[in-house]
């Protein structure tokens, strides 16, 4: 089949364009010229090559045309696909998107991706964010196919090449992340040395005060380059996010591979460090809000860099190793095996940043923490690679097995809305002690096996996927065990050849259960893992050098709900979040100057049991980029436009955010000093600097939208 071909002939993808690229224009010229048919009939056959840029590797599915996305994606079990091909709504973003961005963190990538929605501020500390209506937090993202790597808190760019986003419930393609997100998959593939050496360095000034340097290195080794080694280094520091505030970062990252004739390996390290200092941005309740009686109301939003808490300080450190190995059996069998972990640690006023608003003139009481928090992750992975026929049908089938234990524990200090001060003139709030760690206090161990098979039908016009996941979940520290099987099943039709397919899938994802606390009747019952269950209908379209998806989707989320029953309750599972939704999503050229990225999302949410809509799932949510090669050489100018639909603030359905757009814009300049390469890259977000609501943390906590924010970068290739 396609993958299995393209996997086979990774190596001499690499040796060939590594001679290719050693050889010169003379014999790249004599490659391109044409063949006479004497020739053809003497000369041997070779495998067909995929020219790529010095920037793109080998193993990656190609970057699209305008190089803002690729054309295919890793699927978790189902391999490196085509998008044409993958029977799911999946987008992947390159690391050119992020440069365009001068991008510091995933949020700076995300936002054009109309499926997502970040809930928390724009450079928090923390980032977490809602995917298809349904949450997400930084420790539920995958890296390179495993969950349990990814810093638990901000992820950093600059040590990925990819950014791939899977929508919805998918237990069988990745298993279950730490935190048992059931959003989707949001899959960060990490940087290799490419098949020429690579030294850039990247100088970035943002608005205020802040200055970066990121140095990206990378080298293969050896008479035929089988070693290769990548580093990338970052450090930042200066004022970012509210007025005042310092952010500082350290990121180190290496990524070392080897390929041999029959076998691969890879080990990627890292070491994350964000720190913060006097200050941060708030988020607001006005639940309490008595100005007109009984009813709560939003006020006016604040200034977008308004400090609610100065003086407050935190550090975030994360680091993390993943090691793989592949092994060719034959030509058409291969083995693998992945294992690695990651350790995170924050300490002090690092999250409940709160105001909760009591007056119409901006009075508020401020809520803080102090905080020590720990978390550790280990995982693995082994399984089985084949491709065979059977008749007519061609196979791809996978056997993997999974673990994952992921321990946590946080321990806060409160000041529990315990000063007054003013939304729109905040006050200096009391720092509260720092607390002491104990032990952990959450831990979940997950065990996995899953099967997944591909046939393709009629000349593989006609794809069909078979899979399921066998998932034991386990609490030690509350006795709890259950297992679930978690089935897949996902076609891929093409009647009207390669630029249209149809696609349609069933996809379950799955959560924890829980044993019941005091209160209930069945107080000490452990109670079943819940299945979210997905169906999703679809096409792909490409139109020229654009390509289009759209799909329509029903998520099921199930939910713990109290029966109320008298004279005590009973927790049950009677509780339904309901799901419905259209996506379009399209990247590509629709000119050989215009390059377009982005899409629409609609989402009707509801929960079941109690009629009300879902807070935080805006109805609407737009992201449409554009970008122009003007006719002075190097010079490309862009941005894009950005709408999210009104959405409900609170469960209760009281309060209702306002909808808000927004307009970004970003230009770029190539050009040589001598024979040296250089990259000015420019941006500038809320170009309008308007003063808006652009989200909710959690129910009843809304976010200020930054204020107008300039970045500036330039880039030396040496």
């Amino acid at each position: 089949m396609k993958n299995a071909t393209a996997r086979n002939l990774r190596l001499n993808s690499i040796v060939l364009a590594l001679m290719a690229a050693s050889a010169g224009p003379a014999a790249l010229a004599q490659v391109a010229a044409p063949v006479t048919a004497e020739a053809a009939a003497t000369a041997p056959t070779l495998p067909s090559v995929t020219v790529r840029s010095k920037y793109e590797r080998e193993d990656l599915p190609v970057r699209a045309p305008g190089h803002k996305a690729a054309s295919g994606a890793r699927l978790g079990i189902l391999g490196a696909t085509s998008i044409m091909d993958a029977p799911v709504h999946v987008n992947a973003y390159t690391r050119e998107l992020a440069e365009d961005w001068s991008a510091l963190a995933l949020q700076d990538v995300l936002e054009n991706d109309s499926a997502v929605v970040f809930t928390t501020n724009k450079n928090h500390l923390l980032q977490n964010f809602n995917l298809r209506g349904l949450d997400m937090t930084a420790m539920d993202i995958a890296t390179n196919g495993l969950y349990g790597i990814a810093p638990a808190n901000s992820v950093p760019v600059e040590m990925f090449e990819r950014i791939e986003v899977l929508r919805g419930p998918n237990v069988l393609l990745s298993g279950m992340p730490p935190l048992a997100s059931v959003a989707g998959t949001v899959n960060m593939v990490t940087k290799r040395a490419l098949a020429q050496p690579i030294a850039d360095l990247t100088l970035t000034y943002g608005t205020q005060s802040y200055f970066q340097a990121h140095a990206d290195v990378g080298k293969r080794f050896g008479d035929e380059k089988r070693l290769g080694l990548r580093f990338n280094g970052v450090y930042g520091s200066g004022e970012l996010g509210a007025k005042d505030e310092k952010q500082s970062r350290r990121v180190g990252a290496l990524a070392l591979d080897y390929l041999g004739d029959g076998a691969r390996f890879s080990l990627d390290l890292y070491s994350s460090v964000n720190k913060i200092h006097n200050g941060s941005p708030g988020m607001f309740n006005f639940l309490g809000t008595t100005a007109i009686p009984g009813v709560g109301y939003l006020l006016a939003p604040p200034e977008g860099d308004t400090n609610m808490f100065r003086g407050t300080h935190g550090t975030y450190e994360n680091s993390g190793a993943l090691a793989r190995a592949e092994f060719d059996f034959t030509r058409d069998w291969q083995g693998y095996v992945a294992l690695g972990g990651s350790e995170a640690e924050g300490k002090g006023l690092l999250f409940g940043t709160r105001a909760f608003v009591t007056g119409a003139d901006g009075t508020t009481r401020g809520a803080i923490y102090n905080v020590h928090t720990k978390s550790e992750r280990r995982t693995a992975e082994a399984g089985v690679i084949g491709k065979f026929d059977t008749g007519g049908v061609q196979h791809r089938l996978q056997l993997s097995a999974n673990v994952l234990r992921h321990k946590e524990g946080t321990y806060n200090t409160p000041c529990n809305y315990c000063y007054t001060t003013n939304m729109y003139n905040p006050v200096n709030p009391p720092l509260p002690a720092a607390p002491t760690f104990g032990t952990y206090t959450t831990q979940n161990d997950f065990r996995s096996l899953a099967v997944a098979d591909t046939m393709g039908f009629a000349g593989e016009t006609v794809l069909l996927t078979l899979g399921a996941r066998h998932q034991t979940v386990k609490m030690p520290l509350s006795n709890y065990s259950e297992s679930r099987l978690s089935p897949m099943l996902a076609a891929v039709v093409r009647p009207w050849g390669n630029d249209i397919s149809l696609f349609g899938n069933y996809t379950e994802g799955l959560e924890p259960g829980q044993v019941v606390g005091v209160g209930y009747t069945n107080t000490g019952t452990s109670l079943p893992p819940k299945q979210s269950k997905q169906f999703e209908l679809g096409a792909k379209l490409q139109t020229g050098e654009l390509t289009h998806t759209v799909s329509a989707f029903e998520i099921k989320r199930p939910s713990f709900i109290s029966n109320n029953g008298a004279p005590v309750p009973t927790l049950v599972g009677d509780g339904e979040q309901r799901l419905r939704g259209l996506e379009w999503s399209m990247y590509g050229q629709v000119a050989q100057t215009v390059s377009l990225l982005g899409g629409i999302t609609h989402i009707n949410s509801e929960q079941r049991n109690t009629g009300r809509d879902t807070y935080g799932t805006p109805e609407w949510r737009v992201r449409i980029g554009m970008d122009w090669q003007t006719p002075v050489q190097g010079l490309k100018v862009g941005g894009r436009v950005i709408y999210t639909g009104s959405q409900w603030v609170d469960s209760g359905n009281r309060l209702r955010l306002p909808s808000w757009n927004r307009l970004d814009l970003n230009a770029s300049y190539a050009t040589q000093f001598g024979s040296t390469p250089v990259r000015f890259n420019a941006s500038v977000e809320n170009v309008a600097d308007k003063n808006y609501w652009i989200g909710l943390f959690s129910d009843g906590f809304v976010m200020p939208g930054a204020p107008r924010t300039f970045k500036l970068s330039a880039t030396v290739s040496f």
